[in-house]
């Protein structure tokens, strides 16, 4: 039998994970699951677009801190515009969320392209501690 604990706990990536597994089936529970607090004034589309193995594009809807809808390529058009875009390789994207490389660094080395609201993009790097 599962406990309420149980059934509340972040979910852990798993080794094989892919971005589409991740988006489709791990991210909303992993920023709202997270104890980190919430940044209640982030209202947010943020769009995701993974490219290689098993890619795609996602928009994450953030509103008061908080994931309301992942939106898959299924889901396009967007409620609305995206407010800023990233868009990078697969593996760029698993180091990232399994926080084997920071996404300043892989922007940086150029390994991260970023579109649309540059300071919004700047915030939601929070959104990664969330990831």
């Amino acid at each position: 039998m599962t406990t309420a604990a149980e059934t509340k706990r972040r979910p852990d990536i798993p080794d094989n994970a892919t971005p589409r597994e991740y988006f489709n089936h791990l991210m909303k529970d992993r920023i709202n699951l997270s104890t980190i607090p919430k940044i209640k004034k982030l209202n947010v589309l943020v769009e995701f677009h993974i490219t290689g193995e098993k890619g795609g594009k996602w928009g994450l809807l953030i509103e008061n801190g908080w994931a309301k809808d992942v939106i898959d390529e299924s889901g396009y058009p967007y409620p609305n515009k995206p407010n800023c875009s990233f868009k990078m390789d697969s593996s760029v994207f698993l180091e990232v969320v399994r926080k084997e490389t920071t996404p300043q660094k892989a922007f940086f080395a150029r390994k991260i392209d970023v579109k649309g609201d540059i300071f919004l993009a700047l915030k939601s790097n929070v959104l990664v501690n969330y990831l």
